[in-house]
């Protein structure tokens, strides 16, 4: 059983540098965001070990309308557990602690190997496919939080 809760980005450091960013240190793996005030991470755990992560930050996007909106940045999950449902558990968590929050809007720079998962997740595309630097292709997917 997943068990999720609210850790501080150290705790999901190791994993996303392990899934996201293996040429890089784990330090290197820290974004700008992670220390925002509002920013919060979350972990599931299967026997005690971190297998899931997710991060999410208040933060716009100029192509993207939302009056309180939020990005999910690294998410990932543990090839031991890929295809079991940890990852959409471990994200509708985050959508709910999201709506209490009264955000509407939520997007990602997805990678071409999780625009199934997203889309599985109701998530939409948003602009052309895109590189980044040492990472490889992506494209910004997004989720209206609230109805409109």
């Amino acid at each position: 059983m997943l068990e999720i809760s609210q850790v501080l980005v150290e705790e999901v450091l190791p994993l996303r540098q392990k899934v996201l960013r293996p040429n890089f240190s784990v330090e290197q793996c820290r974004n700008p965001e992670d220390s925002h005030a509002l920013s919060f991470h979350l972990a599931g755990r299967v026997g005690g070990r971190i297998v899931t992560i997710a991060s999410f930050h208040p933060q716009a996007h100029r192509d993207l309308h939302g009056g309180h909106p939020y990005r999910l940045r690294g998410m990932a999950s543990d090839e031991s557990v890929r295809g079991s449902g940890c990852g959409g558990q471990i994200l509708r968590r985050g959508v709910d602690l999201l709506r209490e929050k009264r955000c509407d809007l939520l997007w990602a720079n997805a990678r071409i190997g999780a625009f199934p998962f997203y889309e599985k997740e109701g998530f939409l595309y948003s602009g052309e496919l895109f590189d980044i630097v040492g990472i490889g292709p992506h494209k910004v997917m997004y989720k209206h939080l609230i109805p409109r």
